[in-house]
């Protein structure tokens, strides 16, 4: 075989090896792009849910509030505080802003596992603005690097058991159950059937909570989520009944 013969089926395998490399990134770009785009569509165009809110924290920038308003979002979640030293640093701008734009707007802890309850339940109140007419507070209660998971039954006992101390100080404090966040595992392990008075807000990925979950009112569909005009994935939420009925969630 000669030597030219030899250069041009070597240039015809790598022009194929290119080709073929390059509609794979093509499919997987693509692919991830239908993605986001369903996911962010069914946010949009849901016929059901009709009341919209977004939930964020310091790893989300402090967002345009006036942009937030306009794509038409009712009602929003702000991080506070964190276990009990943790206090959010883009609270203070992002409670500010969503309120001057007239966005229902409510405080949220995180609940750290093996923390006194009663010193958490301190920090949030002391921190967190929860004025009249704010959505009542939330406490959410998920796995992370911070809290373990484990069905230790004298663990989960512990996690239940500090958790009770917290809503019950919030309860005495503001007069009314905070709204207890969580996802469908640390429903089963710690929420179900001890918290029987407090609104949950379930996060349950794509897919719509069942009526096993008792009391949910606001579903948190996606992680990743999109809005014009705002940087980065958010958190997007459904109210599970009509506008009229986020009064009802609100701060006397």
């Amino acid at each position: 075989m000669s030597k030219k013969t030899k250069k041009r089926k070597s240039d015809n395998k790598l022009k194929s090896i290119t080709l073929v490399a390059t509609l794979i990134v093509l499919f997987l770009t693509l692919g991830y792009f239908f993605y986001k785009k369903s996911t962010a569509n069914t946010f949009n165009e849901s016929q059901k849910y009709q009341v919209k809110g977004v939930d964020i924290s310091h790893h989300n920038p402090i967002l345009d509030w006036a942009e937030v308003k306009r794509q038409n979002i009712h009602f929003t979640y702000i991080k506070a505080t964190e276990g009990i030293t943790h206090d959010d640093r883009n609270y203070p701008y992002n409670y500010k802003l969503a309120k001057e734009n007239n966005i229902k707007t409510g405080s949220y802890h995180f609940y750290n596992f093996g923390v006194s309850g009663r010193e958490q339940a301190k920090h949030f109140i002391r921190v967190a603005e929860c004025r009249s007419g704010d959505l009542i507070p939330a406490i959410d209660v998920e796995h992370s690097p911070a809290n373990p998971y484990s069905k230790d039954p004298i663990f989960v006992k512990s996690v239940v058991k500090e958790l009770k101390v917290m809503e019950n100080e919030m309860y005495e404090h503001y007069g009314i159950h905070p709204i207890i966040y969580t996802n469908t595992d640390c429903y089963k392990l710690y929420i179900n059937n001890s918290f029987p008075n407090n609104p949950i807000w379930i996060s349950s990925l794509n897919k719509e909570p069942s009526d096993d979950i008792k009391n949910w009112i606001i579903w948190q569909f996606t992680h990743t989520g999109e809005l014009d005009g705002i940087v980065g994935d958010l958190d997007l939420n459904y109210f599970r009944h009509p506008f009229d009925e986020l009064q009802k969630l609100q701060l006397p």
